[in-house]
């Protein structure tokens, strides 16, 4: 997994746009670099009850599928984030089964690799403790990018004075056409209030906003 960025969940937000979604929140070793995800309710619910932040009671079907796993000795090895297409984001889980043997003689454990929605994919990482990876074109694409706690444009910074003094309104309820009629400056300077008010699914689109005209 060299060729990979490894990635750690910094938290899961509830969306400020729409109801009833969420925003997972993905970041690199330094922190520096931040990636939000859009996911439902459910799949919100079942990691937040794998890191433990909410009711252990419930039980929901990753918990079976790592019963599952235990049982006939399947290892998940890693979870693979490898394609953003039109704010989507594509996984893949890569299982490790147990020996297989052929003549009476084990041989090696057998790798497999099923493509997962992302979030799943996330929720059985929690599980299992197992590593989440991205490539650095995703992190191109859709990261924010921080220096000191705020997050800047990688090409054309727009620094939190620059923010403070450009007079802008910061409101969660932006439409695609707002957006599209923004200037690229204004854009980023809502970037960083979006990401700082942790309207994460806003930053989302903004960014989305921001790499289509390049």
């Amino acid at each position: 997994m060299d060729q990979f960025i490894r990635l750690a969940i910094r938290g899961i937000s509830l969306s400020q746009i729409q109801s009833g979604i969420y925003v997972l929140l993905l970041e690199e070793e330094s922190g520096r670099i931040k990636l939000p995800i859009i996911i439902e309710s459910l799949q919100a619910q079942s990691i937040a009850s794998a890191l433990g932040k909410r009711d252990a009671s419930r039980s929901f079907t990753h918990d079976l599928f790592l019963s599952f796993a235990k049982v006939f000795h399947i290892k998940l090895k890693a979870v693979v984030i490898y394609k953003l297409v039109n704010g989507i984001f594509f996984s893949y889980i890569l299982l490790e089964g147990d020996y297989v043997e052929e003549e009476g003689k084990k041989i090696e454990k057998k790798e497999y690799k099923i493509d997962s929605k992302t979030s799943d994919a996330v929720a059985l990482a929690v599980r299992f403790q197992a590593p989440i990876y991205t490539t650095r074109e995703i992190f191109d694409k859709a990261g924010i990018y921080f220096e000191n706690g705020f997050p800047i444009d990688k090409e054309n910074d727009v620094s939190e004075t620059e923010m403070e003094n450009s007079g802008l309104l910061f409101f969660k309820e932006k439409s695609q056409q707002d957006l599209e009629n923004m200037t690229e400056k204004d854009l980023n300077a809502l970037l960083n209030h979006a990401v700082i008010n942790e309207c994460y699914e806003l930053a989302a689109r903004i960014k989305k906003e921001l790499d289509r005209r390049e």
